[in-house]
């Protein structure tokens, strides 16, 4: 349950998410009618949900390949936690808020295993992809060593959570 959410989610609630994940566009009114609610009580809803950060954003969904980015690659990385010439020890945290700025990489996670973060970065062109690895990743004194899957198709990319 997100942050101070005070109440557990009801059938109510999840039909609301699960409306909303399909177009958030839909307004209210018409949500009230598929929930068999009123309007008061499902905008009540609705704010409560956003308040507790059960909804984090409303957002587009863009097609990648029609914006020009349909290079996609997995990126896995090690990390030296031990800079040479630093004293202070490498924030894993840290280091992924900072790779998350990058206008190519849209997702980062820290990992437990062999690989301490993974990226998923997607780029115009095999030599911008390229110029991200080695020019940008590879620069970076932390990254210690990289491990890069190309997809090759894909089939599934959501954020949404199903059946629920």
């Amino acid at each position: 349950m997100a942050g101070n959410f005070s109440k557990e989610l009801d059938t109510t609630d999840m039909k609301i998410l699960e409306l909303l994940q399909g177009n958030c566009k839909m307004s209210i009114s018409k949500i009230a009618k598929k929930v068999g609610r009123g309007i008061s009580a499902v905008h009540s809803r609705i704010k409560a949900l956003e308040s507790a950060g059960v909804i984090k954003q409303y957002t587009a969904v863009l097609d990648p390949v029609k914006m020009g980015r349909s290079v996609l690659a997995i990126i896995l990385i090690t990390i030296r936690y031990r800079i040479p010439g630093k004293e202070e020890v490498l924030s894993q945290r840290e280091f992924c808020r900072e790779i998350a700025h990058h206008p190519l990489v849209q997702d980062v996670h820290v990992l437990s295993g062999e690989f301490d973060v993974l990226l998923k970065v997607r780029a115009r062109s095999i030599d911008e992809m390229n110029g991200f690895i080695v020019d940008f990743l590879r620069g970076i004194p932390a990254v210690d060593k990289t491990l890069t899957m190309f997809a090759m198709d894909s089939y599934l990319e959501t954020l949404e959570f199903r059946n629920l």
